[in-house]
């Protein structure tokens, strides 16, 4: 990936990470777009992990800086989780890189959709004391995020499709349709 590329990936990034401290709409945001698509388009590299974990940390250090809930956030157990989910779906993008395309990103948006529910509500499962440690336990916290699941799977279609097409435009690649 040539220098400029790398620039103009890790101002996508910036820049949505942006829109996401202005436009905190819940589970409507770019994150996990951001992590994904870090994997697809800086592949197999360092880069994949660093400037997507980078980028979504800083707005997370922004919104920490305005508001008490999200400093209680920062390093926490659901902190932990959400970015462990974030680590699984740059992982999965990795696994996309070798051949690009409209229809892999869409998919790997749905999959990365789902490990996102899986892992959060498990970790919150594991970690809140509102949920009994046994399996009708874990089946309350997969239903208490069923309300949140649809902006997250709209929002990392949505985004993952922008971050592809912004790129591919911008670098003036060929965008794949399949």
């Amino acid at each position: 990936m040539k220098k400029q590329d790398i620039l103009i990936l890790s101002a996508v990034m910036l820049a949505l990470v942006l829109i996401r401290v202005y436009f905190n709409i819940p589970n409507f945001n770019p994150l996990g777009a951001i992590a994904l698509m870090g994997g697809v388009l800086f592949g197999r590299n360092l880069l994949a992990f660093l400037i997507p974990v980078s980028a979504l940390f800083v707005g997370d250090l922004l919104l920490a800086s305005n508001n008490a809930l999200n400093q209680d956030y920062l390093f926490s157990a659901s902190f932990l989780t959400v970015y462990a989910s974030f680590g699984i779906m740059i992982a999965l993008g990795m696994l996309l890189a070798k051949k690009p395309s409209l229809s892999s990103v869409i998919g790997g948006s749905l999959l990365a959709a789902i490990a996102f529910f899986i892992v959060t509500n498990a970790g919150a499962w594991i970690t809140l004391p509102d949920y009994p440690k046994t399996s009708n336990g874990l089946m309350s916290a997969y239903t208490a995020g069923i309300p949140f699941f649809r902006n997250t799977l709209i929002s990392q279609v949505v985004f993952s499709i922008g971050i592809y097409a912004v790129y591919s435009f911008a670098t003036q690649r060929k965008m794949a349709i399949a």
